[in-house]
């Protein structure tokens, strides 16, 4: 499902949405859009513009992963947290063409939010399986996403179903503080992300009596998906623990317009430089994580992102 693309400027237009982009720390920034997009717009700004270099730091080292997931199941018990999402980042040393893997994770991923986003040297692309928040004249969704499995493998565990009804309940409670006078959830159940399957909650709400979709989309963001709870203390375990900057990765992007809104997780991302992509994967830790099992969980994610890389390799 690749939303439709823009380019992006400083006019003011009625007709075209505005554009949103947030970092998973930071402010959001916000676009005009001036106009459709299409391929070769943005291949012409590829063959004139030269991709950054990225820093070669990588936290993709195994054994430094389970002390992380160790050392954080460590301090939830200790502090009586909910949970606390440690991501790492893997850094590829390959040259691959964006407009070619970005053509594979649509074809790849029908059912998610494929999407890319260009500015300045930087170039982000991926397929996201989690709605921040849609909106029309009507109602406000959203979802609760998490755990992870292989389809043919067991069953959800407690861990993961736990942490989904915590996921849920913080969407819920953030909706309702809102201003939010109804809101209804409907699940859980297992969706197909690819080659895997996450536990899902579809949320459906009445329009917050107060401020706007930027507004609410900014309320919810980080969600305990990908940062914890409570979301103070989670915030500073990450910092604490994970070593890298996040980036553009877990933050969201979308658009606003007079009729409707979309905010998506940037999940299932990859950042492309010269001759290097940094891949992004992580997975929510409570006291009952298993640091094996934690690692496992990146490992399938991030191959969800090395698949579409290597077709692009193979079909040269």
């Amino acid at each position: 499902m690749p939303i439709q693309g823009w380019e992006l400027s400083g006019s003011d237009s009625n007709s075209n949405p505005r554009i949103v982009v947030a970092p998973f720390k930071g402010e959001p920034k916000e676009y005009q859009a001036s106009g459709p997009f299409d391929f070769e717009s943005c291949k012409r700004w590829l063959d004139k513009n030269e991709l950054s270099e990225l820093d070669v730091h990588s936290s993709a080292d195994k054994n430094r992963h389970l002390r992380n997931v160790a050392q954080v199941v460590d301090e939830i018990k200790a502090k009586d947290l909910r949970k606390v999402v440690i991501a790492r980042r893997e850094v590829l040393e390959i040259d691959i063409n964006p407009l070619t893997v970005f053509e594979q994770l649509c074809d790849s991923y029908p059912d998610a939010v494929v999407h890319a986003h260009r500015s300045k040297d930087s170039f982000w692309m991926g397929a996201t399986p989690e709605t921040l928040l849609t909106t029309d004249e009507h109602a406000v969704y959203t979802m609760a996403l998490a755990g992870t499995r292989k389809p043919d493998g067991p069953e959800f565990s407690l861990k993961e179903v736990d942490e989904q009804a915590a996921v849920t309940e913080s969407i819920r409670e953030t909706l309702l503080n809102l201003g939010a006078g109804k809101v209804g959830c409907r699940g859980p159940e297992a969706i197909q992300a690819g080659p895997v399957e996450h536990l899902i909650t579809r949320i459906e709400s009445s329009k917050p009596s107060t401020g706007n979709p930027q507004d609410w989309a900014a309320a919810l963001h980080p969600t305990p998906a990908v940062c914890g709870m409570p979301r103070g203390e989670a915030l500073g375990i990450i910092d604490e623990v994970e070593g890298f900057n996040r980036s553009l990765y877990a933050g969201y992007f979308g658009w606003v317009s007079d009729e409707n809104s979309g905010f998506y997780v940037n999940l299932r991302c990859m950042q492309v430089g010269q001759k290097r992509v940094a891949l992004y994967a992580g997975g929510g830790i409570t006291a009952k994580s298993d640091p094996e099992s934690e690692w496992d969980e990146t490992v399938n994610k991030l191959h969800t992102l090395k698949a579409v890389i290597s077709s692009d390799k193979t079909s040269e």
